[in-house]
């Protein structure tokens, strides 16, 4: 599969989903920047615009090179950056990938990060025929686990954020026992 290539815009009822570009460098810095929108993340929030240009610069040399598909999250009719999906760490072995996504703190709770994980999810299964997702969540951030599980009801994905929760080897079993019979 050559994803350097693959078309990839993608249109919800509010959003345009559409590769980064090296001008998303501002409305990035303003994400990477806020420390409530980085808590969970592997590092600290950005406090110059150069580490915006290297997180850009560095997801758009990984799409060019065929390792992962990036999306700039924008308001239909509105071309700034609002936020970012990606999918990455592909298997193609076992048809999965993970996915990663940041939306900037202003549009929080409107259902818009949804939208484009859903379009996201949708493009993966129909598109890159892939057969599952994973998402490496923080267990503490309860805002992406109730999203991710959202999207798990309607797309009957199992996220690997999920499974940490299980207390024992039983209850995730039972779990996926109940899976199982969904498909």
């Amino acid at each position: 599969m050559d994803l350097a290539n693959i078309p990839r815009n993608l249109d919800t009822n509010d959003l345009h989903l559409r590769p980064l570009i090296m001008a998303d460098a501002e409305a990035m810095f303003e994400i990477l920047s806020d420390a409530q929108s980085m808590k969970y993340w592997s590092h600290m929030p950005a406090t110059d615009i150069s580490a915006a240009i290297k997180s850009l610069r560095e997801d758009v040399e990984s799409d060019a090179k065929g390792n992962s598909l990036c999306w700039a999250v924008t308001l239909k009719g509105k071309d700034e950056l609002i936020g970012k999906c990606i999918l990455f760490s592909f298997s193609p072995a076992n048809r999965r990938a993970e996915i990663g996504f940041i939306l900037n703190r202003n549009y929080w709770q409107q259902g818009l990060m949804y939208q484009a994980l859903e379009a996201v999810i949708a493009f993966a299964f129909d598109t890159l025929n892939l057969h599952r997702i994973e998402a490496d969540t923080d267990t503490n951030n309860t805002g992406s686990l109730a999203l991710l599980e959202k999207l798990d009801e309607v797309a009957y994905v199992r996220f690997a954020s999920v499974y940490r929760r299980f207390k024992d080897v039983n209850q995730f079993m039972n779990e996926a026992e109940r899976l199982i019979g969904r498909e």
